[in-house]
């Protein structure tokens, strides 16, 4: 198995400062871009943070729905050879556009915005802030398994003298 996959699979715990630090990435997203609403979910459409809103729509269905779409989409790319899947999806409508990007880390992002908004500048400001999403997510990712070897080793301890204290009686 590739490593950055099996990386990928599995979950990753946010802290409450980084859970913080991609909120505050994605109302700058929404901010320079006008979006209507930025959703940064799990690759499973789970909606982990997301600002603005659009009055009558479901969001956490659309951020599902997204996420399946992403799913296909990853799959398509490689039935057609792509060593990874492809990275944005973009859909346009008669009044509201989506633009959904794979953050990494089993991580999307959903930018909804009106027709008017330029595309290429939804998909810069949507660039860098996914590259800046990517290292708040390494440094999660960096943290969490730091946590776990130190979970490891205390409990192995803790085992090892409970273990000598059951045999010595």
């Amino acid at each position: 198995m590739d490593p950055a996959k099996e990386q990928n699979s599995q979950a990753l715990v946010l802290s409450e400062d980084i859970y913080n630090g991609i909120t505050e990435l994605i109302q700058d997203l929404s901010a320079s871009t006008g979006a209507k609403s930025v959703v940064f979910c799990e690759s499973n459409g789970y909606a982990v943070t997301q600002v603005g809103t659009i009055k009558g729509l479901d969001l956490p269905a659309i951020a599902s729905l997204a996420a399946n779409n992403f799913s296909a989409t990853a799959r398509m790319a490689d039935m057609l050879g792509e060593k990874s899947s492809f990275k944005y999806l973009y859909h346009e409508g008669d009044n509201i556009n989506l633009y959904i990007s794979n953050v990494g880390f089993d991580f999307i992002l959903l930018v909804i915005f009106e027709v008017d908004v330029a595309l290429g500048m939804v998909r810069i400001y949507t660039k860098k802030t996914i590259n800046a999403l990517a290292g708040l997510l390494q440094s999660a990712s960096h943290k969490d398994a730091q946590a776990k070897q130190f979970l490891d080793a205390e409990f192995k301890n803790l085992l090892s003298e409970e273990l000598n204290r059951s045999l010595n009686f």
